[in-house]
């Protein structure tokens, strides 16, 4: 089971940073590539205080505990690093309560240099360790983040170990700290936010205030589920590249990320994050991709038990995320 760091070890790590700026620069970048690009998709579940979710042989996982540990699985490519990124919009007054309203899988492949952003939809039915068949978005709810990850694992044969929670709530101060964030607004999103609050709005790459770009990761007014997640990693690529050009300025990026590291809740530890932000930020021209799980063409909508689901094509969905990410 993963422990998290004690405190003076983390003073300790925070003293080597002050200690040698150059190296802080890039653990700020770090963090922020995979706290601050995390905090831009959900709710704070629980606090950073509470026990981390183990991680356990599978013959050892119960299905049906409150909060279920995590299945150990064999890494499948040792140059590819996943992390899955779990939110709840809890302040929607539509969101089913509990049940996670993101999931995006954050991975990284050092031999190939690319990070890709990969969203599961929550009204996937899917086969629930424990539950029998239900929604992916309403495993959080049955189990916690583990039963999340055990299912996301079992249904489309991934390897995922560690977990982010993020809090929305701060989103809108960490923008607006950052000086807002460039997003790509097309006529039919400005139409709408102008109708809904934002007058000013213009279409094309704009800057959006923290609360704006608050509107746009919630907005499925206009379209659907898929649509709602792709404004999610447009938000998502914008802090990153904001983030990015601030990269010579490590005091004001040292002061987010020790914000940042009190709003989330994770099962690894900092030096985890930072050898990960390592790898990361040593790649020149880093690749960047985003997409969703089901994909275009591999699903059909459908109701289960009153419920309105996308059944989709898990071997055609498996075979795109192996493709993707490796």
């Amino acid at each position: 089971m993963r422990k998290a760091k004690t405190k003076a070890k983390g003073k300790g790590l925070w003293n080597w940073m002050k200690r040698h700026k150059v190296v802080s620069t890039i653990l700020c970048l770090l963090i922020l590539c995979f706290l601050v690009m995390a905090m831009s998709l959900g709710v704070l579940l629980w606090n950073l205080n509470k026990d981390n979710v183990g991680i356990v042989d599978a013959d050892d996982v119960d299905p049906n505990a409150d909060e279920v540990q995590i299945a150990r699985e064999d890494q499948k490519n040792r140059d590819v690093i996943n992390v899955l990124l779990v939110g709840s919009d809890s302040r929607d007054p539509n969101a089913e309560l509990g049940r996670s309203d993101t999931m995006i899988l954050a991975s990284f492949n050092k031999a190939e240099g690319k990070a890709t952003a990969l969203s599961f939809l929550r009204d996937s039915l899917v086969e629930i360790d424990g539950h029998g068949q239900s929604k992916l978005g309403h495993t959080f709810a049955y189990g916690g983040v583990g039963l999340t990850i055990n299912t996301i694992n079992q249904q489309f044969g991934l390897d995922v170990q560690d977990y982010v929670i993020i809090n929305f709530e701060n989103l809108v101060e960490i923008i607006d700290q950052l000086g807002g964030i460039q997003v790509m607004l097309t006529e039919e999103e400005v139409a709408y936010y102008r109708e809904n609050g934002m007058p000013d709005i213009v279409a094309g790459n704009v800057t959006l205030t923290g609360s704006q770009a608050l509107a746009h990761a919630r907005n499925r007014s206009l379209d659907n589920d898929f649509g709602r997640t792709e404004r999610q990693r447009d938000v998502i690529y914008g802090i990153y590249n904001k983030v990015l050009e601030q990269r010579n300025d490590p005091s004001t990026l040292l002061s987010l990320i020790q914000f940042c590291m009190t709003q989330v809740s994770t099962n690894m530890s900092v030096t985890e994050l930072y050898e990960m932000a390592m790898d990361v930020l040593s790649v020149d021209n880093l690749k960047t991709q985003q997409a969703a799980i089901p994909t275009e063409g591999t699903y059909e909508f459908g109701t289960y038990e009153e419920m309105s689901v996308l059944n989709i094509d898990l071997e055609a969905n498996k075979d795109y995320i192996q493709e993707l990410l490796y």
